[in-house]
């Protein structure tokens, strides 16, 4: 393994050399070179890789011993145990995955008695889930338990001190079920060898994290928990996006990457402002917080205003942050070398690279540098609780819509979280299969749903004109829905005027001043997923 990095290292080293030459000998050569490096790479990846069900195959045992001593009845389901991961993300994730699954059957499922007044079977399930999404491994543990207590968490919260009667107030939901992460909060009435054990959510935070993963949980109330784990497939050679910041590079792990930005002088000057003595940017109509790395890192700083100003738009934990660079240059596959014992402490870097031409960058901590510029406190619950304090109830209630239109300029907006991408796809990728157009996408054939056909629209269908389709997911799989044009990302508090009986559509809405109609996405999926198999029938 340590010889493969080295060997991209040279390979990365050698490839710079083509952007000189004019040599067409020698860049075939380092074609050939840079495709025999990348796919010995992945061989030998995969040697280091070991399927989920070697850390699974141990829970269980535990769940049985666990329903004995307690009085339950719970039945693991386990789907994706061939799923494979780095050898040293699963010794990563293990006691993380055992806890929570501790937790699940102590907290989560209830005792027969119980469940039976609230009319849930005898047995509990407990469901393991892991697959690939993204170039990531998603892992969910699901449980039919009864779920987060909301308003005990809460009442936990304030008695700890950790926020304030008005804070959990005016907390979401979600943003109060987040705070069984913080450190020394417990629900647990009863110290048992199952909870209270020294070992809390924050720490199988922390641990998750310290593989460049993210932790993430959604609270059915009665009906159950499902905690969301998303992780990288490797640790050791990861593609990063490298910038430069006071004549210094460094390379920042795309899993953290949302977009990148770029400021032209006058807007640069207008569309940075300053809330409280800090710098944000209106992203879209959502406040961005800004960090400038050359202030974070004490390296010299340039004039402010002057110049372009480049923003990389990171995600940390569940919050967004843009991090201001001097030079953006290029996306980089780069062998993660660690920090020495010495350096241990530096929360700002997550390890070292060497680059092509030979010199060392250092590695940036997302997480680490959001909570040394303030983004996210170190006590993150505290600080969401504290944002969730200062925001209005109305801009709660906002919703982030994408605009598009349908079948000659017919608006139509559908809830931003449900497009997983925004796709354009030329005429000559559009294929068909049966009386179905598809088109290859992602190593999976996509089917396309023309929403102008589904609401009996005429569709402007000019020959030879790509498509724009939203993407969306529907369980395992994708479909794309077919649209005139994109028109708008708007954030607005969404209050339906009229609803709609037609099938597929929500209601009716004002949004942007316009008559807009709502989108149901699921509904228009399972349509037309009903209609493919009444065709195969």
């Amino acid at each position: 393994m340590n010889l493969v990095g080295e060997l991209v290292l040279a390979r990365n080293q050698v490839l710079q050399f083509t952007t000189s030459s004019s040599d067409n000998g020698f860049l075939a050569t380092t074609q050939r070179l840079n495709l025999i490096t990348t796919e010995l790479q992945e061989s030998v990846m995969k040697t280091r890789m070991q399927p989920i069900s070697n850390v699974w195959s141990k829970l269980p045992r535990v769940v049985r011993d666990l329903s004995q001593s307690l009085g339950k009845k719970i039945r693991v389901e386990m789907d994706g145990k061939d799923t494979e991961l780095d050898k040293t993300v699963l010794e990563a994730i293990k006691d993380p995955l055992t806890h929570i699954v501790r937790n699940a059957c102590d907290h989560g499922i209830e005792t027969p008695e119980i469940r039976a007044q609230r009319g849930k079977p005898a047995e509990g399930v407990l469901a393991l889930r892991a697959f690939h999404e993204g170039g990531q491994v998603i892992i969910q543990i699901s449980d039919d338990g009864g779920g987060i207590d909301i308003e005990r968490v809460k009442r936990k919260a304030v008695s700890s001190g950790m926020i304030t009667q008005e804070q959990a107030s005016r907390m979401s939901e979600r943003e109060a079920s987040m705070l069984i992460f913080a450190a020394g909060l417990t629900t647990a009435t009863v110290v048992t060898n199952v909870s209270g054990r020294g070992v809390g959510m924050d720490v199988v935070r922390s641990n998750i994290e310290k593989t460049g993963g993210q932790v993430d949980l959604q609270n059915r109330g009665l009906e159950g928990l499902t905690i969301r784990i998303k992780i990288p497939l490797t640790l050791a050679i990861i593609p990063a996006l490298v910038v430069v910041t006071g004549e210094e590079r460094f390379a920042i792990p795309q899993v953290s990457l949302l977009e990148l930005v770029r400021l032209e002088r006058e807007a640069a000057r207008k569309g940075i402002e300053m809330i409280e003595g800090s710098p944000v940017y209106r992203l879209r109509g959502a406040l961005l917080p800004l960090v400038y790395l050359d202030g974070e890192l004490g390296l010299a700083q340039r004039a402010k205003g002057e110049e372009a100003v480049n923003i990389v738009v990171l995600q940390a934990d569940d919050r967004h942050f843009g991090l201001v660079v001097d030079r953006i240059c290029d996306t980089e596959e780069i062998v993660v070398k660690p920090l020495g014992k010495l350096l241990k402490g530096l929360t700002a870097f997550a390890g070292a690279t060497i680059m092509g031409d030979g010199k060392v960058a250092l590695i940036l901590d997302v997480m680490g540098l959001a909570q040394r510029a303030h983004v996210i406190s170190e006590t993150r619950e505290r600080a969401s609780g504290a944002a969730s304090a200062a925001t209005s109830a109305s801009e709660s209630a906002k919703r982030r819509l994408l605009l598009f239109s349908v079948g000659g300029g017919q608006r139509m907006a559908a809830a931003l979280e449900e497009a997983a991408r925004l796709e354009e796809f030329a005429a000559d990728q559009i294929e068909s299969s049966g009386q179905q157009r598809v088109v290859q996408y992602r190593d999976e054939i996509l089917p396309l749903i023309s929403l102008a056909e589904h609401f009996g629209y005429e569709e402007a269908d000019a020959p030879g004109r790509g498509l724009s389709v939203v993407v969306v997911r529907e369980g395992e799989r994708s479909y794309g829905l077919v649209v005139e044009r994109i028109l708008d990302i708007v954030e607005q508090e969404l209050k339906v005027q009229r609803r709609s009986q037609r099938a597929g559509l929500l209601g009716t809405a004002v949004i942007g001043g316009k008559v807009t109609d709502l989108l149901d996405t699921a509904a228009v999926v399972k349509r037309f997923a009903n209609a493919c198999e009444t065709h195969a029938v």
